[in-house]
């Protein structure tokens, strides 16, 4: 008896790390899904730049798919919780690259307002370099800061695979939300 394989269905289980209340600690507050002007209120900015995880990325840029295999989503839920709860860690013991990576696009996917706001968005086309200009301080900082990492792994695609294009389509959503 032969099986017609067409009737076999295969679910593929795609588990995404959703936003999560947390408890901050006594002094401290969250990191992931509050303002950047929150951030900044709360001194957990470091020359306009948030305080997160990229740093732990550095030895990873060369790592193949980079952004885009997803790291544990239970490891990476209990970090995030962690650093909401404001325990520092080293990411580079406490979790694999693609675990880092995973909380740093976390944290920009859970920003409630994009880094390019709306207003600003849509007059960016036509003037580029002047319109990030007018972009606020704090958003302006944060996203010189990601391009410029971003072109740092970008250099590094012939081992990492993650090309500007790939790198533009993991990281557009979040900056343009």
């Amino acid at each position: 008896m032969q099986s017609d394989l067409s009737a076999v269905r295969i679910r593929k289980h795609n588990a995404k790390i959703s936003p999560e209340p947390t408890v901050p600690g006594p002094d401290t507050s969250p990191v992931f899904g509050v303002t950047l002007e929150r951030l900044r209120e709360d001194g957990q900015l470091v020359c306009g730049v948030p305080h997160i995880p990229s740093p732990a990325l550095t030895p990873g840029v060369q790592q193949r798919g980079l952004f885009r295999l997803s790291g544990s989503v239970v490891r990476t839920r209990q970090l995030r919780l962690r650093w909401d709860r404001g325990e520092r860690m080293d990411l580079e013991v406490e979790g694999d690259v693609s675990i880092v990576a995973s909380l740093l696009k976390l944290f920009f996917r859970e920003l409630p307002s994009p880094i390019i706001p709306e207003p600003q968005r849509k007059d960016l086309v036509l003037s580029l370099t002047e319109k990030l200009s007018s972009l606020p301080v704090d958003n302006h900082s944060i996203l010189s800061y990601l391009l410029h990492f971003l072109s740092r792994v970008a250099s590094h695609s012939q081992s990492n695979h993650m090309p500007v294009e790939n790198l533009a389509k993991v990281f557009g959503p979040c900056i343009f939300q």
